[in-house]
């Protein structure tokens, strides 16, 4: 039998007492004091929570995050992380949507006055709760919001054990169901991969309200018995920092974009510990951190919330080449096939088409959303990505695109990462986002927007892109911007990128 979070937590601090469980900042926990306020907190929610009742974690990094979704693990109650940017009004639709039982919040954070927003909300949960990092769990304020108890339908929670919503930034977010033994078998993978042990040192910058933070970072370390080092707030300084400070050894979802624009070789000396890392990059990306940072571990991954993070990996002594271009093999009890989106038949290996998954750790569906559903799997069981990708003769995975990003110039696809690795060569700059623009005869063409702080002689450049790339790859536009509109976790936004261009917000440099 697979064991729980409570018997992990357990086990670590009979082990493991004084070891840090995980630092925040330059703030430490150790599992004998991190087991102390789980039990704390859960005894503050008992009254409040029943099996299955869904609570929305709405906190930063912070371990009153850490000690709320482990105590929930242990009530049997069902996590919902909230984004931290979300607002007040974006907040009470997912609340409303899972049904909330209880709100878990901060004071403030950045600037904001998280627990006064929800306070001046008419919030459909029944419960608030006002957690404060600087106070133990005891200090906490709760409060009622005289709310009835909502009646789940029979055999609707199942297993559940965490409701993670979608970005939501093109339609109403969904809430990806998750169990607790999907995300430790996810996370049992990623300990073996990273060959993690009660001595590693593993760094993230990852937001715990994203899979990759519960899952990839606090879940990871519980299972590893090894002590997690991460942030309140990103800060590409701080992180090198702390890099420095607690000789990280093993990491994941390192910020490369931030990190390699800050400046290789600035940025080494302080990652010089730093030998394994698991992260989503180009060739070059990773490349340059193998290269220029010495990180000799570097290794490209897939995965998604809806398979509670990475589903391929691979081993950091995988070889190179491999661990740079492609994205690894599917984790034990897990399946991979690539299918003709048009037409639905199975591809032939190396042949793109839709990344379709089944298996152990893949999701059991939407929270109450069956039109969702019914489009999200195939009539035999396969969990339809909607990215574009190809599977070699040894099975592993290569990673293209997603399917909605590829351009489509005539009868012809477009990768966006191929165009941008182009310009980026050519250019110099580091800041390069391809994607579509529409066009009257062809329906659409290849555009960019780069961010550019010195003027770029782009005649020349567009003369050597025009030899590196197929006429209809090439791009038809480039814009010039400030800055990218960016999710949680770093990927750029392109809708909104595209919807910019459509009002005019940028200038046209060739």
């Amino acid at each position: 039998m697979q064991p729980a979070y409570s018997d992990i937590i357990a086990y670590n601090a009979a082990f493991f007492p004084d070891k840090a469980a995980v630092t925040i900042d330059e703030r430490a926990l150790s599992y004998r004091a991190l087991a102390a306020q789980v039990a704390e907190v859960q005894r503050l929610l008992a009254p409040h929570v029943e099996a299955g009742d869904r609570v929305a974690i709405w906190l930063p990094n912070s371990f009153a995050w850490i000690t709320t979704f482990l105590a929930l693990a242990s009530l049997r109650a069902v996590s919902v992380p909230l984004n931290t940017r979300l607002t007040i009004a974006e907040v009470d639709v997912i609340l409303r949507d899972c049904g909330a039982r209880v709100l878990v919040t901060t004071v403030h954070y950045r600037g904001r006055d998280y627990l006064d927003e929800a306070g001046s909300a008419d919030l459909s949960c029944a419960v608030t709760v006002a957690a404060s990092d600087d106070d133990a769990p005891g200090e906490w304020r709760l409060w009622a919001n005289n709310r009835t108890r909502e009646e789940d339908e029979a055999g609707e929670l199942n297993d559940l054990f965490c409701v993670q919503y979608t970005s939501g930034t093109t339609s109403k977010p969904k809430g990806v169901m998750l169990a607790e033994h999907k995300y430790l078998h996810t996370a049992a993978h990623c300990v073996r991969c990273q060959m993690l042990t009660p001595n590693s040192s593993f760094m993230s910058a990852a937001p715990f309200f994203h899979c990759s933070g519960s899952m990839h970072a606090i879940t990871v370390c519980l299972l590893a018995g090894c002590t997690l080092h991460t942030m309140a707030a990103w800060d590409v300084e701080r992180f090198l920092h702390l890099a420095q400070l607690y000789r990280g050894e093993v990491g994941h979802g390192v910020y490369l974009r931030d990190v390699v624009a800050y400046g290789t070789a600035k940025a080494r000396p302080y990652l010089d510990t730093l030998k394994t890392v698991s992260a989503v990059g180009t060739p070059r990306e990773l490349g340059a951190l193998h290269n220029e940072l010495g990180i000799k571990g570097i290794a490209n991954l897939y995965g998604m919330t809806e398979t509670c993070g990475n589903i391929t990996m691979w081993f950091p002594d995988d070889p190179f080449d491999k661990r740079i271009s492609a994205n690894g093999r599917p984790q034990l009890g897990n399946h991979i096939r690539i299918v003709d989106p048009d037409t639905g038949t199975e591809c032939v290996r190396g042949q793109a088409g839709e990344i379709q998954m089944k298996g152990l750790t893949v999701t059991s569906g939407y929270f109450r959303r069956p039109a969702a559903n019914a489009d999200a799997f195939t009539a035999d069981g396969w969990f339809k990505s909607g990215d574009l990708g190809s599977l070699s003769e040894e099975h592993e995975l290569h990673y293209v695109a997603r399917l909605k990003e590829i351009v489509r110039v005539g009868g012809e696809n477009v990768s966006p990462a191929e165009v941008e690795e182009v310009i980026r060569d050519v250019s110099g700059l580091k800041q390069v986002c391809a994607l579509a623009v529409p066009h009257e005869r062809l329906g659409e063409v290849v555009a960019a927007v780069v961010i550019a702080n010195d003027a770029v002689a782009w005649p020349d450049v567009m003369v050597q892109v025009k030899t590196r790339l197929a006429n209809f790859k090439v791009p038809r536009e480039i814009y010039l911007a400030e800055v990218f509109p960016m999710t949680a976790t770093n990927k750029v936004q392109r809708s909104l990128l595209q919807k910019q261009i459509a009002d005019g917000k940028f200038t046209r440099v060739a």
